[in-house]
C-alpha cells in the first residue's frame, strides 16, 4: 500500500480515529527515533581513523630511525637555479 492510498483510506475514517491513528503514528515515530540506530561500520576505504593504524607501529619508539631511512638527497627545500 502507498502513502497516498494510507492517506486516502485515513480521510474516509471518522475524525476520532484520524486523530487516535495520528498519535499512534507519532508514537511510533518517536519509539524510532529515540532507539539505538544499528549502524555498520564504515568501509575501510570511508574511515579517515584507519590512516593513523595503518603506518609503522614503531613510529612511537623509533620515529627518528624511521625518518631518517626515508631522507634521501632530493628531500626537503630545493633552490631553485637562477
Amino acid at each position: 500500500m502507498t502513502v497516498q492510498e494510507l492517506l486516502n483510506a485515513a480521510q474516509k475514517l471518522r475524525l476520532s480515529d484520524q486523530i487516535r491513528l495520528a498519535s499512534q503514528l507519532m508514537q511510533l515515530v518517536v519509539q524510532k527515533l529515540q532507539s539505538p540506530t544499528e549502524s555498520s561500520p564504515p568501509e575501510p576505504s570511508e574511515d579517515p581513523l584507519i590512516g593513523l593504524f595503518s603506518g609503522s607501529s614503531d613510529l612511537a619508539t623509533q620515529s627518528e630511525e624511521i625518518l631518517s631511512k626515508e631522507i634521501s638527497f632530493t628531500s626537503g627545500f630545493t633552490w631553485k637555479k637562477s
